[in-house]
């Protein structure tokens, strides 16, 4: 089973703004992940732990500030996860929840296909081969690429009834071994998504949800979701999850067949699955973790620019606030503010700035103000600012 875990940076203070229309410059930015899909990580840790498979993280955004922060979750809550994808291009920056809900379901949709074609490559060495050397080599290769479960191929003296190990000793034909390679791959499609019920930059928790819908048109059929989950398990077949929620006083319980998207509450606490089900998530899971994170541009994807980014965002987006600053007021003629941005400065010792255009001036020394002044750089507060200021 693959379980695909969506996480996002958020600021770690505040949420700025680098122009009009709100679009946030994470570049910019110190960035943390976001604290309500660590929920997500351990519901995918548990599904591991249930019934196998393998846990994929999958974000959007700068991918230089998004591998540091991404890295510890190799070994995170118990097994932690075994692979990262990173969504990252110029031509996504500022994509609303519906551009970024595309271009995530993209992202599924490529893990999905990334992850059934070796299956297909193997059945078709099996058909063509006729011996087993080319489809032990084969097994080898995809494997040691992590993309082969133990109960293909494996290297685990625990697991000795792989199917290559069966073919190869004649246990089983090629015939046979082909169906159960169908339905290894009948398996991997039936995937489950699991996120955080919302983003604190963002706060609409609309984006689960959006990359369910994206998700079915892609991929032709329906992908259910349910949001707000505080408990979940899937059967033993990893075939259909049971996920319950509450919704006012009334405690909702929802059983979905995979493929499904959960997002998970900050009130989930996930269960310890018996010692029993471990030799069944050994032998569905995968030969461990892909410790670099890997990089998937809009091209890899294979994504419609115009749904990507400003040109497929239709929402509009009014001016940050930045949060931790403390409050601000400006008196029009009367407060002395910044005509345009300035760089860092230095007197006596001590730093001051960068400044941007409509900031008080109100802590720089009065020989520093001086200078300002008669270069322009710093005057009242008027009009045209506080207009600018309450158009944005």
């Amino acid at each position: 089973m693959l379980i695909i875990v969506l996480l996002k940076g958020v600021p770690a203070r505040t949420t700025q703004v680098a122009q009009v229309g709100g679009v946030l410059n994470r570049e910019a930015m110190d960035l943390v992940l976001n604290p309500h899909d660590s929920k997500a990580v351990e519901a995918a840790d548990y599904i591991k732990r249930k019934v196998g498979g393998k846990v994929v993280a999958l974000t959007m955004g700068p991918d230089m500030k998004l591998i540091p922060l991404m890295k510890p979750l190799f070994s995170a809550e118990v097994t932690g996860v075994d692979e990262e994808y990173v969504l990252s291009d110029r031509k996504m920056a500022g994509s609303d929840t519906l551009a970024t809900s595309y271009a995530v379901s993209l992202g599924v949709k490529k893990l999905v296909e990334r992850h059934t074609a070796p299956i297909d490559a193997l059945a078709a060495t099996i058909s063509r081969s006729g011996y087993s050397d080319p489809v032990m080599s084969k097994a080898r290769e995809l494997y040691g690429a992590n993309l082969l479960p133990n109960r293909v191929y494996s290297e685990l003296p625990s697991v000795t009834d792989s199917l290559v190990r069966r073919f190869s000793e004649g246990v089983i034909t090629s015939e046979e071994a082909q169906a159960e390679l169908r339905e290894v791959k009948e398996t991997l499609s039936r995937f489950v998504i699991v996120s955080g019920i919302k983003t604190t930059d963002g706060e609409t928790g609309s984006v689960g949800p959006q990359v369910a819908e994206g998700v079915s048109e892609l991929l032709g059929k329906v992908v259910p979701h349910a949001t707000y989950v505080e408990d979940l398990d899937v059967d033993q077949e990893g075939r259909t999850v049971v996920s319950s929620r509450r919704i006012g006083r009334l405690v909702q319980t929802l059983e979905m067949d995979l493929p499904a998207l959960l997002t998970i509450s900050t009130e989930y606490e996930p269960r310890e699955p018996a010692a029993s089900f471990q030799p069944l998530a050994r032998y569905n899971s995968y030969m461990g973790k892909v410790a670099q994170a890997q990089k998937w541009t809009a091209d890899d994807l294979g994504a419609d620019p115009k749904r990507l980014g400003l040109a497929g965002s239709p929402t509009i987006v009014g001016a940050g606030i930045d949060v931790g600053k403390p409050p601000v007021q400006k008196f029009v003629n009367r407060s002395l503010v910044f005509l345009k941005p300035v760089q860092q400065l230095e007197s006596d010792g001590k730093k001051y700035g960068p400044f941007e255009r409509g900031q008080l001036a109100a802590d720089v020394p009065q020989s520093l103000i001086d200078r300002l002044r008669a270069e322009g750089a710093v005057g009242p507060f008027g009009y045209d600012l506080l207009c600018g200021e309450l158009l944005a």
